[in-house]
């Protein structure tokens, strides 16, 4: 069975000096925090990995930018080099508040309309913003669908992604005994709606909690997430597999 990863950035891995050699047998998206990345990505992942491409910049990475009309420009110009499956990562951090919450909102939005322009699903970033997610989920009309990834709030704000059409990618954070808000969310996501993830090179799952992460070690994360939904490990991968399948053959863009 293919090994999926919904969403790992191995150029962060290759700066951190952590080997970026790929499973042949991995399904997912090399995600990027900048929209001009790809060109030092692209070399990392070898031919025989079924992968997709996403370009964006990371909503922290947003002090850079003077106005969203630039941005977008910018990405627009990286979607026309490059084309790309999805768009991101992009969305809201409120931990660490890069910029203004005004101006985070701004150039989420921004990226949101752009994203149904290109005709491509959104990955979606949220830490400790969830009532202005809340609202902008609620508002926005996702026309190619999208990820919530590294899901990390609880269960209505779950059912309100879900609702709006999303799908909910879990990390290595749900195996992590003090996050009980996010094991629920794991427990309630419908499983037409289910992807994990490693976030890779960050989040590692227990047991390599505090450990460089690698796309692999989503087989822990799958099988703690079987284990919370009292359900079948290989039922449940094959499951979320075919749900990325799904999700991917919406976008208007390119495997590369």
């Amino acid at each position: 069975m293919e090994i999926l990863d919904s969403h790992f950035h191995l150029y962060s891995m290759k700066k951190r000096g952590i080997d970026t050699t790929l499973p042949e047998n991995l399904i997912g998206i090399d995600v990027g925090t900048d929209p001009y990345d790809y060109e030092d990505r692209k070399t990392l992942i070898p031919s025989s990995v079924d992968y997709s491409h996403a370009a964006g910049p990371w909503c922290t990475s947003r002090e850079d930018y003077t106005d969203a009309e630039d941005f977008g420009s910018r990405i627009r110009d990286c979607f026309s080099k490059y084309k790309g499956t999805f768009l991101g990562e992009i969305g809201l951090d409120y931990h660490w508040m890069y910029g203004t919450k005004e101006k985070q909102i701004a150039l989420f939005m921004e990226q949101l309309e752009l994203a149904n322009e290109l005709s491509v699903p959104v990955i979606i970033h949220s830490r400790d913003a969830d009532e202005d997610l809340v609202r902008i989920l609620k508002s926005h009309d996702f026309k190619t669908s999208g990820i919530m990834h590294c899901f990390s709030s609880d269960r209505a704000v779950m059912e309100i992604a879900v609702e709006r059409g999303l799908y909910i990618s879990f990390s290595g954070n749900v195996t992590y005994p003090s996050n009980r808000s996010i094991q629920d969310a794991a427990i309630h996501t419908p499983a037409d709606r289910l992807l994990y993830e490693t976030d890779s090179p960050y989040l590692a799952p227990v047991p390599f909690r505090g450990k460089p992460c690698r796309p692999e070690y989503t087989q822990y994360t799958s099988a703690y997430i079987a284990e919370l939904r009292n359900t079948d490990v290989k039922d449940l991968r094959s499951t979320a597999i075919s749900n990325f399948k799904n999700l991917r053959s919406l976008s208007k863009g390119s495997l590369l």
